[in-house]
């Protein structure tokens, strides 16, 4: 179930592409008072080789919190002592069919033309696309986040999570479930792509 539709099987992706010398970061964090998160303890930042991420060893890190615990994943990505990063996106709601299809224009000016996968949390709504990008380009993509708005102009992305990646120097999102903070785990809800005519195209993952 994990292994399905958990936001682990980006590795399996990322790793397809660029193979498996990567090493992906993650963290412990306290969870706080809404409004006090960001300044909540957490763990240094933890890292584990891509090919020692599987069920088995996230089902570990996942007993390994204590009860005011969760994990979170990075962007952060390293490669022969290079940074890189996964783009990652908070939103604050399910994002609509015109979110959806500025996201794929700004990350095809970036030159990507793949799909990315949508994950329900609960709350909102996680995106990722399943690859890694120079940090210049991470930064160029945070930016993009930014003008990211609903049609009545309303807020689609958490901007105050944007901010606190630029701060950190990384993005993160939870991988756990292990509160009552929050409502469930986050699993996999939409597989994004686009069509020739610049159309976006949202259901489940294809089965390989």
């Amino acid at each position: 179930m994990i292994a399905q539709q958990h936001p682990c099987l980006l590795v399996e992706d990322i790793v397809a592409r660029r193979g498996d010398e990567l090493i992906f970061t993650y963290s412990r964090y306290e969870v706080a008072d809404p409004g006090f998160q960001a300044m909540a303890p957490r763990s240094t930042i933890l890292r584990v080789r891509a090919r020692d991420v599987t069920p088995d060893w996230l089902i570990d890190r996942f007993a390994e919190l204590r009860p005011n615990e969760e994990m979170a994943w990075h962007s952060l990505v390293e490669y022969k002592g290079a940074g890189f990063h996964i783009p990652m996106i908070d939103f604050i709601s399910r994002p609509t069919h015109s979110v959806l299809r500025e996201l794929v224009r700004i990350l095809a000016t970036m030159g990507f033309s793949d799909h990315f996968l949508l994950f329900e949390t609960g709350r909102s709504f996680h995106g990722y696309f399943p690859d890694v990008i120079p940090e210049q380009a991470w930064r160029k993509y945070l930016d993009g986040l930014l003008v990211l708005d609903n049609n009545d102009g309303s807020s689609v992305i958490d901007r105050r999570w944007v901010g606190h990646a630029f701060v950190r120097g990384f993005a993160a999102l939870r991988w756990s479930h292990n509160t009552s903070r929050y409502r469930a785990m986050p699993h996999l809800t939409s597989f994004v792509d686009h069509a020739d005519n610049g159309d976006v195209l949202s259901g489940p993952k294809p089965q390989v």
